[in-house]
């Protein structure tokens, strides 16, 4: 499984920092967008992007994706899935997203 952050992203690069963290089974590569050529750079600069064999999860889905994947997260996923209805998960995650600093 393959996480793309945005290496200039204070946000970005600290949850890439948290999820090698809790990534015990190193089953997580994470790259920084610079090293990502198999996407465009304007749509993997919008969202997380976490690519699971030939699927691209983006955003919240990303979120829900890393969810099911990291045993250590495994008791957030039922928190996560609780934010689906109505698109209340996507919309707080586009939220944030707009609103994350630049480096």
């Amino acid at each position: 499984m393959r996480v793309l952050i945005d290496g200039e992203c204070p946000y970005c690069r600290a949850l890439g920092r948290a999820l090698r963290a809790l990534d015990l089974g190193k089953a997580l590569r994470v790259e920084p967008l610079k090293e990502a050529q198999d996407l465009p750079r304007e749509e993997l600069l919008k969202a997380l992007h976490v690519l699971e064999g030939g699927r691209a999860h983006r955003g919240y889905a990303a979120l829900l994706a890393l969810g099911r994947r990291l045993p250590l997260l495994w008791p957030l996923h039922p928190l996560l899935l609780l934010l689906v209805p109505f698109g209340l998960g996507e919309g707080l995650y586009r939220f944030l997203a707009q609103r994350r600093p630049r480096a």
